[in-house]
């Protein structure tokens, strides 16, 4: 790869880290491409070099990112032979992801506590809306699995108890996220969790999940 490749590759990468501090503090609306530039300590005229408009350099932080738009995508648990302690122990290391991983912290709070539903981010939110409904049809495939197997109730509304799940942990990882950082998150991450699973499945849950690893101090 030649030099001005690789240069140019740079300050794109450059521009990237910067705006996800910008924006992590300013949030979207109120900032701006100076703001990004002078973050990233190029001009503006080498921001637009690379982006078309602050949209694109937002949209742009969360596709070089390695992690997905929902905080709680899980594997397949269909195959699984205790599909319900793999959801839950999925479930649950998502949580701790989010909020202690330096950089999923930073863009789950950007996503979901920074930044305003604008005309210019309308379509990222779109995004972030299916990527929450898949995040609810992998966690319903998991409760229909281990309602199969006899770890849920058999006319559980999985469906529906996908939906509440999920926003049980997002309605948690949304107040976590406003908060600073601490070991006692774990445990309310746990707490909230097994509250969330024994609402739609009531005692059978706790017949069916093995007692988690304790949290670290």
């Amino acid at each position: 790869m030649g030099r001005t490749k690789q240069q140019a590759l740079d300050t794109r990468a450059k521009i990237i880290d910067a705006a996800e501090r910008v924006f992590f503090v300013r949030g979207f609306a109120r900032a701006a491409l100076e703001d990004i530039a002078s973050e990233a300590g190029v001009t503006r005229g080498a921001v637009y070099g690379h982006f078309r408009n602050k949209e694109a350099v937002f949209q742009a932080i969360y596709e070089c990112a390695d992690m997905p738009l929902d905080p709680f995508v899980v594997q397949s648990c269909e195959q699984d032979a205790d599909p319900l302690q793999h959801l839950h122990a999925q479930l649950l290391q998502r949580l701790r992801d989010a909020l202690h991983l330096r950089r999923a912290r930073r863009l789950y709070s950007i996503a979901l506590t920074k930044c305003e539903v604008t005309a210019e981010t309308a379509a990222f939110y779109e995004r972030v809306a299916m990527a929450a409904l898949r995040a609810e049809a992998q966690i319903d495939a998991a409760l229909r699995a281990a309602s199969l197997r006899g770890q849920l109730p058999p006319d559980l509304d999985t469906r529906a108890a996908a939906g509440f799940i999920h926003a049980a942990l997002t309605g948690f990882l949304h107040k976590r996220l406003l908060m600073s950082a601490e070991p006692r998150a774990d445990l309310e991450a746990e707490q909230t969790l097994a509250s969330a699973l024994k609402c739609v499945g009531g005692d059978m849950v706790f017949d069916a999940i093995s007692t988690s690893a304790p949290s670290p101090a």
